[in-house]
């Protein structure tokens, strides 16, 4: 529960009573403390990041971090302490990334055209009078058959944005992530707030995380933590997969929203031509 006495998170969804990893767009699996600098916190539990005499922000150990504080490269990308890639800066959103759990859903469905498949799985699609192209349906669809808004962005049924451009392989396929089948199926899939809680700004996902651990172990004596105390989030847990019952990755809290019906698999829209 977060600090409101909202429930975030199941149980059921734990692993060994902590938290599960996050996955990034390529499936890796990482711990979110392990991409969290060390700092100080003002007396409202935001972050004091140090400004480092080149310009650049810093955590307590000198570690080069964004404006959430998650450890970045000189380019910028997100980090893990032993300074390997986990999200690259065009990825981000106000420096922030999406947060992606096994058990996050999403619908591949959802996203795609109506269209049927070449013998070597290549989708079959027709073309507008301007040489774009769309489905069966008369919908746009980009090369890989996803629905797409003018802005080449993936939609899904309901012209909600899920994808932006920036994230898409240039071949627009989506992220590796969401086509490895590891995540959960379902009609209402729960990614559709994950990126327009970021474009709003809104509090990092772990805001509260090491709040939370010295709850249960007391807090530390002073200096006793350097490099391994404070994380860079104090985790308010305003945007948790709990809150992702809504549509694909774009986080819009509809109060009327309504799953989109299950479909058949796409074995029927989607059949071979022989």
């Amino acid at each position: 529960m977060d600090k409101h006495g909202r429930k975030k998170f199941d149980r059921k969804q734990l692993e060994n009573d902590d938290l599960q990893k996050l996955l990034n767009y390529s499936g890796k699996r990482f711990d979110i403390k392990d991409i969290m600098g060390v700092f100080d916190k003002d007396a409202n539990r935001n972050i004091i990041p140090q400004r480092h005499d080149a310009g650049h922000l810093i955590d307590n150990v000198g570690r080069r971090v964004n404006e959430k504080g998650y450890l970045i490269d000189s380019d910028d990308n997100i980090i893990d302490r032993e300074g390997k890639r986990i999200f690259v800066k065009e990825h981000l959103k106000n420096g922030e990334f999406p947060k992606i759990f096994l058990f996050t859903k999403f619908n591949v469905d959802n996203v795609l055209g109506d269209f049927e498949m070449s013998p070597l799985s290549e989708p079959i699609l027709d073309k507008d009078n301007n040489g774009n192209f769309i489905d069966r349906s008369g919908r746009p669809v980009n090369g890989r058959g996803y629905l797409i808004d003018p802005k080449g962005n993936i939609i899904d049924k309901r012209g909600k944005r899920m994808f932006d451009k920036i994230v898409l392989s240039p071949e627009g396929d989506i992220p590796k992530i969401f086509r490895m089948h590891v995540l959960k199926t379902d009609s209402g899939s729960e990614l559709s707030r994950l990126m327009e809680d970021i474009e709003k700004n809104q509090p990092s996902e772990y805001e509260r995380i090491e709040e939370e651990e010295k709850d249960e172990m007391g807090e530390l004596d002073e200096g006793e933590a350097e490099g391994d105390g404070d994380t860079s989030v104090d985790s308010a847990m305003e945007d948790t997969p709990a809150n992702y019952n809504i549509p694909n990755q774009r986080f819009d809290e509809y109060e009327d929203y309504e799953a989109i019906p299950e479909e058949p698999h796409r074995v029927g829209s989607q059949r071979k031509t022989r």
